[in-house]
């Protein structure tokens, strides 16, 4: 994850966006600006920055050894913009254990994520897999915004922005006509692509629509790992997290930051960040 760090600097620099060091003191170039065409929702730049520290590349690798995956297990993973260092964590320990991840993304970011048009995850990803650090791709994306319809982003007068950045990537979109609909289109894409290989894990990163469901038992659900979810609503829209949790799979849910720093012992919104292998890993 470390090095995968320095491959998104280097691209970042190179498309000519500027690091702002009162947002990004620690140089990562992971860290988005407050307000752009891609922003949907608002967000807290010290989450951001504490998500981008690569021992939640450990987090996750213990995550992924408590639900048992062996390698060559398939593990789902469903994303928005606004955590894209979290992203990154889930593939690193996946690369690491040797797991198949399926990543659908959805390109709508809170505030400070992965909100620049034209240096979205998708192009991050790209770079990692041309650097030779990363070698997976995205199955298929998806506008993202309110009811993951491309709608909702606070300064995008026309309201096209997620679309066209949707088009650009050039990855297959994830169809249908309501969120119920793409809901239901994203676990015949994670079978498709799964093929007779079950899907032992679901990771969700970020609170998209599709895959954080829009029901009050979304609120509810506890950050981390849940080997087995408790409460499961009947609703169409529960999304991704319940669907999978109600077919007995473990869930991850990373998107409470503050929470997940805390229950693993790391430090929120470090700078410098720790250097990589520090003691108090250990008591990961």
């Amino acid at each position: 994850m470390a090095r995968s760090l320095e491959s998104i600097k280097a691209l970042r620099q190179a498309k000519g966006l500027a690091l702002d060091k009162a947002l990004d003191p620690n140089e990562t170039g992971i860290i988005g600006e407050e307000f752009t065409p891609l922003t949907t929702s608002l967000g807290e730049v010290e989450a951001k920055r504490t998500s981008a520290n690569p021992a939640f590349a450990a987090v996750l690798v213990k995550y992924f050894e408590a639900t048992g995956l062996e390698r060559g297990d398939v593990v789902a993973i469903g994303a928005s913009g606004s955590f894209p260092a979290l992203v990154l964590a889930a593939l690193s320990a996946a690369r690491v254990l040797e797991v198949e991840p399926i990543v659908i993304y959805s390109i709508g970011a809170s505030m400070y994520g992965a909100n620049l048009p034209g240096f979205t995850f998708i192009d991050m990803l790209a770079r990692l897999r041309a650097d030779g650090l990363l070698p997976y791709g995205i199955a298929a994306v998806s506008p993202g915004g309110d009811q993951d319809g491309g709608a909702g982003v606070l300064f995008d007068e026309d309201g096209t922005a997620l679309l066209a950045e949707t088009r650009r990537s050039g990855i297959p979109v994830v169809e249908g006509a309501t969120l119920a609909g793409r809901i239901q289109r994203r676990l015949r894409i994670y079978e498709a692509v799964a093929g007779a290989r079950p899907i032992r894990c679901f990771v969700n990163v970020g609170g998209a629509s599709a895959s954080f469901g829009n029901t009050s038992a979304s609120l509810a659900l506890p950050n981390g790992l849940s080997l087995k979810v408790a409460t499961l609503p009947a609703s169409p829209t529960r999304g991704l997290v319940f669907e999978f949790a109600s077919r007995g799979i473990p869930v991850v849910h990373l998107l409470h930051v503050r929470g997940l720093a805390r229950d693993n012992g790391l430090p929120f919104d470090p700078v410098p960040l720790p250097p990589v292998g520090e003691v108090w890993l250990g008591r990961l």
